[in-house]
C-alpha cells in the first residue's frame, strides 16, 4: 500500500522528468520571469511523512545540464541540499500524512545557487473526506443508534506519503545575465489564504489561527480569511479543543492555501491545519470572516479593503 501511495503521489504531486517551460508560458506567469529555468532535481534518499522530521536535510542532484541563451551554465550532477519543512504522519480521524519539502541550493565551485521547488507539498489519502457526509448523517439522524458506527468511520487513519530514493521533481532557478543571482532581501509579501469548509458537525467548535502567540484570525465554519506575511518559513497554530501546527515555506509573491478541518477527538473535535490547493478553496461556498473576529493588523490578517487592494495576481 505504501508503495502504491508513493507511486500515485510521485506522479500527481511531482513532475517527473518535467519539460522545460516555454518562453510564452513564463511571460504569462507574474511569478516567473523569462530568465527563470525549470530544471529536474533528483532526491538522493528516501523520505516519508512517517519517518522524516522538520529540519531534516537531504542530498539532491541536478539531473540535466542547465543552459542560458544556448550556453551551459550548470553541468548535470551538481550536488545540493534540501530540507524537510513539514512532516506529519497520518493520524486518527482520517487525517493524511503531510510532507513538505524545500530545495535550498545547488553547490557549484563553492557557490550556493538557490532553488525553489515547483510543487513542495504532498499529502496522503484523506480517509475522512469521502466519509464526511455519511458520518454527519449518522450523527444527526440517530446519534444513539449509529454512534458506534460513526466512531469507527471517523477514527480510521489516513494514508502516508513515501518518496523513494531517486524520485525526480521540478524546481526553479532564476538567472541574471547568465549567472545565478545572490539572494537579496525583498519587500514583496506572500499571501496565505485560510479557509474552513462548511459542515453540519462541529459548527460551534472554533478554529483560531495564530503565529508566534499572536492571533491572526478566528475561522468559523464556511469562512475564509487571508494573511499577508513576509517571505520565509512560518509556523501557524490552530487552537480549538486541541492544538495543531503547520509549517510552510513561502516565496515572495506566492499565494498558499491552508484548510482547517475539524476531526473527531477523545472529547468533541480537534482542528487540523492542512495544505490545500486553489481548486479546493474555489470549490467551497465561503464567506470572508468579519473584521471583529480578526487579530491585530500586525499579525497579517487582511480586512476586506486590504484584500481588494492586493494586485490581481495575489487575490484569492
Amino acid at each position: 500500500m505504501a508503495a502504491l501511495i508513493a507511486l500515485g503521489l510521485s506522479t500527481q504531486a511531482l513532475a517527473l522528468n518535467p519539460p522545460p517551460a516555454s518562453r510564452s508560458e513564463r511571460e504569462r506567469s507574474p511569478a516567473h520571469s523569462e530568465q527563470e529555468s525549470l530544471v529536474a532535481i533528483e532526491v538522493m534518499t528516501g523520505l516519508s511523512s512517517q519517518t522524516s522530521h522538520r529540519g531534516d536535510m537531504f542530498p539532491i542532484r541536478l539531473v540535466e545540464p542547465v543552459e542560458v541563451d544556448g550556453k551551459q551554465v550548470l553541468a548535470a550532477g551538481a550536488l545540493g541540499v534540501g530540507e524537510v519543512i513539514e512532516a506529519k504522519p497520518a493520524r486518527g480521524g482520517g487525517a493524511p500524512g503531510i510532507l513538505t519539502l524545500g530545495l535550498r541550493y545547488l553547490e557549484v565551485g563553492g557557490r550556493q545557487i538557490p532553488l525553489r521547488l515547483a510543487d513542495p507539498t504532498m499529502k496522503g489519502r484523506d480517509q475522512m473526506a469521502g466519509d464526511l457526509k455519511t458520518a454527519e448523517r449518522n450523527v444527526f439522524i440517530s446519534p444513539i443508534r449509529t454512534l458506534p458506527l460513526n466512531l469507527i468511520t471517523v477514527f480510521r487513519e489516513g494514508g502516508e506519503v513515501a518518496l523513494a530514493s531517486g524520485t525526480r521533481t521540478a524546481a526553479y532557478l532564476t538567472w541574471q545575465d547568465g549567472v545565478a543571482p545572490v539572494a537579496a532581501p525583498s519587500d514583496a509579501r506572500a499571501l496565505v489564504v485560510f479557509f474552513r469548509p462548511a459542515a453540519l458537525s462541529w459548527r460551534a467548535i472554533g478554529c483560531t489561527v495564530s503565529e508566534d502567540g499572536r492571533k491572526v484570525s478566528s475561522l468559523g465554519s464556511g469562512r475564509w480569511f487571508a494573511a499577508s506575511v513576509s517571505p520565509g518559513t512560518h509556523t501557524f497554530r490552530a487552537t480549538g479543543e486541541t492544538r495543531d501546527e503547520l509549517r510552510i515555506d513561502l516565496a515572495a509573491g506566492q499565494v498558499a492555501y491552508v484548510a482547517c478541518r475539524m476531526r473527531m477527538s477523545a472529547l468533541i473535535a480537534r482542528p487540523t491545519l492542512m495544505p490545500a490547493s486553489k481548486s479546493e478553496y474555489g470549490a467551497q461556498k465561503l464567506k470572508m470572516m468579519d473584521d471583529d473576529d480578526m487579530g491585530l493588523a500586525e499579525a497579517g490578517a487582511l480586512r476586506g479593503e486590504g484584500v481588494m487592494a492586493l494586485p490581481m495576481a495575489l487575490r484569492p
